[in-house]
């Protein structure tokens, strides 16, 4: 039964992570087209919905017996902050510009907030392994699969400029693609098979660089760095990780199909628009010596002084949307603050310090791979998506802190690794 509900708190909160507001209602449509939302039609309803089903049965093993070594455990400062935060901003609605339009966003944030605790209830008592191993399991084929779409779609020369699929953007894929190459890296630490593992990551990176999201790449950069200094990889390991990955994309880029449209794709995004941006280049009429930032500085401007104008409360959820300034700004930071004010930043703010000293404390057991992930969303979000596209980054902090356990054994190289006692909070 342990592993039966582990498996299936694992695909959950993956098909959670990944999901997004897809659903199959969305089957066939271009890159970017815009579709209405609709929540019964969307997966994500009934994924929370199963996720606080698993909750229920999680509360009846706690009621049942105590916890035992290497079981995951609750984290009650980490979830009332989340909660405080998330309620204040659902609570904003009440001085929102228009009230009515903002209750699809508080029915974001009720799913986010569901979900979260769902999922800190749920792995009451379940080995933190096994439930980890179940959501990277989960990701890792769900992205792999997505990948196959993604390249499939570039060599028929569907996908355009920009690599995407499945009507999702260009920068959901390259998260989606991030969320891959650190999954691969988590299989890699615990299991080894670098062979295979490492190769896959750097499949993971190419793709996201093949779909020019530069905030992407540069979170991606972030979370694998992150990854792997929390989980404290020794030297030998990082350089046989550096070679076989460098050889991976030296592979790619010289002598597959792929390779071009990889160095169109760094020419035009990454060098041409970022390091020497051109006149008239993605449609501008001037440089100014201005980096090309495909339109988000004037989302930007917008957010900023709508907080500005709003600074101590903001001017409540989803009036950005409301007074026609944009989708939505595009920055996690600038939403929260026009929307939220700097109470809503504080509460943030105080979600992001908890997580960290949670971290902290409970070091000695905590997964690398997913403290990456959660920097991965935490960066991209703030140049890409909406307070709910970051919906990764809280369920990830509840995830981290809940599974941090000590005494599992990653994979040996060389000189087996010390494994210091638990010393962190309960």
């Amino acid at each position: 039964m342990s592993w039966l509900s582990c498996t299936g708190l694992g695909f959950i909160a993956a098909l959670y992570v990944l999901a997004g507001r897809w659903g199959f209602h969305r089957l066939g449509l271009a890159v970017n087209e815009e579709v209405d939302t609709n929540l019964i039609l969307e997966l994500r309803l009934w994924i929370v919905l199963c996720g606080t089903l698993l909750a229920s049965v999680g509360l009846l093993h706690r009621a049942r017996r105590d916890a035992r070594p290497g079981e995951a455990r609750f984290d009650p400062p980490l979830i009332a902050a989340l909660l405080g935060f998330l309620g204040y901003m659902c609570a904003s609605t009440a001085w929102s510009p228009d009230p009515l339009f903002s209750l699809t966003k508080v029915c974001d944030l009720l799913l986010v907030g569901m979900m979260c605790v769902g999922f800190a209830l749920a792995c009451l008592r379940q080995p933190a392994p096994r439930v980890l191993d179940a959501f990277w399991a989960a990701v890792v084929a769900a992205t792999a699969l997505l990948a196959l779409t993604g390249v499939k779609q570039l060599l028929g020369g569907g996908a355009g400029a920009r690599l995407a699929v499945m009507g999702g953007g260009p920068n959901i894929f390259a998260r989606l693609m991030g969320l891959l190459a650190i999954g691969a890296l988590y299989f890699w630490y615990w299991k080894g098979q670098a062979w295979f593992w490492i190769p896959v990551a750097a499949t993971g990176v190419v793709l996201a660089l093949l779909t020019g999201s530069r905030g992407g790449s540069a979170a991606i950069t972030a979370g694998i760095i992150t990854c792997l200094v929390v989980g404290r990889v020794p030297l030998r390991r990082l350089l046989l990780l550096l070679l076989l990955a460098t050889a991976a994309i030296t592979a790619v880029a010289m002598f597959s199909p792929l390779g071009e449209a990889l160095s169109n794709s760094v020419q035009e995004r990454f060098l041409r628009l970022t390091l020497n941006y051109e006149a008239g280049a993605g449609g501008a009429s001037s440089n100014d010596g201005k980096v090309y930032l495909s339109g988000r500085e004037i989302l930007y401007a917008r957010a900023l002084q709508l907080g500005e104008d709003y600074p101590v409360a903001g001017a409540g959820l989803a009036a950005f949307p409301a007074l026609r300034l944009g989708v939505y700004p595009h920055n996690l930071f600038l939403e929260v603050f026009c929307e939220g004010g700097v109470v809503g930043l504080l509460l943030l703010a105080t979600v992001l310090a908890t997580f960290a000293r949670s971290a902290l404390l409970r070091r000695q057991g905590l997964d690398g791979a997913t403290v990456g992930a959660a920097v991965l969303v935490l960066l991209g979000s703030q140049a890409s998506g909406d307070l709910y596209d970051s919906r990764a980054l809280f369920l990830l902090m509840v995830m981290a802190s809940a599974t941090a356990v000590p005494g599992r054994q990653p994979a040996q190289s060389g000189t087996p690794l010390p494994q210091p006692s638990f010393t962190g909070a309960v």
